[in-house]
């Protein structure tokens, strides 16, 4: 098959139901529990990045995960095909630097040998929960979404994918901190024009029960026992 050839934009889902599944380009992740994988301390896993036409282009990236921990370590990304750095990286979520555990997406590119970067906040959106993050890849605008919400739009840079001229991204997720782990259950990829998977809603939170009324206090009760107490005993108590 000539390498103009080659299909690229073939839907892909993984649940891990059966280890690393399709991302065999791997190290330290936890299969112990079946339908997810964690990636604690220096761990990682990814499609296998070898040419232009490696991973997929144009279309919908979906991932299901919880980032647990405030400081960076944990990443979603797209890795550039062919493997070369800098180049063409887009990531559907990091963590901020600062302790606050804000989340980020990013939009790297080759700029004459030094890496380049736009960075967009997922404002709002707290880790130690499952949410659904989402990248919507097409010509000239990348959208991304967190739990069916867009948090960011993007118009600059944007890279091509391979049947448009460009190259290919691969899916990856990693985790490079003692401190931080990522647990992942779904990724998906629906090319463009195809039916995204919906987004799910983040699991509900508890609910708190209502706080209890008070009976008002009788204040003139309480005085008259006091009273009473007095001339009995002598001594001044309730």
């Amino acid at each position: 098959m000539a390498t103009t050839d080659i299909e690229t934009d073939v839907p892909f889902h993984e649940s891990f139901d059966n280890r690393n599944g399709a991302l065999t380009d791997n190290w330290g992740a936890d299969y112990s529990v079946p339908g997810q994988v964690t990636l604690t301390g220096n761990a990682g896993m990814m499609e296998p990045a070898e040419a232009i036409t490696s991973g997929h282009g144009y279309g919908t990236y979906t991932v299901t995960a919880k980032f647990d921990g405030t400081m960076p370590g944990s990443a979603i990304i797209l890795w550039p095909g062919d493997n070369n750095w800098p180049g063409q990286e887009i990531n559907l979520a990091e963590v901020a630097n600062d302790g606050s555990g804000r989340q980020y997406a990013t939009l790297h590119w080759n700029n004459n040998g030094e890496d380049a970067i736009r960075v967009h906040f997922h404002e709002g959106v707290k880790g130690g929960v499952f949410h659904t993050y989402q990248l919507v890849w097409e010509p000239g605008q990348l959208t991304w979404l967190v739990d069916g919400q867009v948090t960011a739009i993007d118009r600059e840079y944007v890279p091509r994918d391979y049947d448009h001229g460009g190259m290919n991204n691969v899916i990856g997720v990693l985790n490079n901190s003692p401190d931080t782990t990522l647990t992942v259950t779904d990724v998906d990829y629906v090319p463009l024009g195809g039916t995204p998977p919906v987004a799910s809603p983040p699991p509900a939170a508890e609910p708190v029960p209502a706080p209890v009324a008070e009976e008002p206090i009788d204040w003139y009760a309480l005085a008259a026992q006091v009273q009473a107490n007095y001339e009995a005993t002598g001594e001044w108590f309730l």
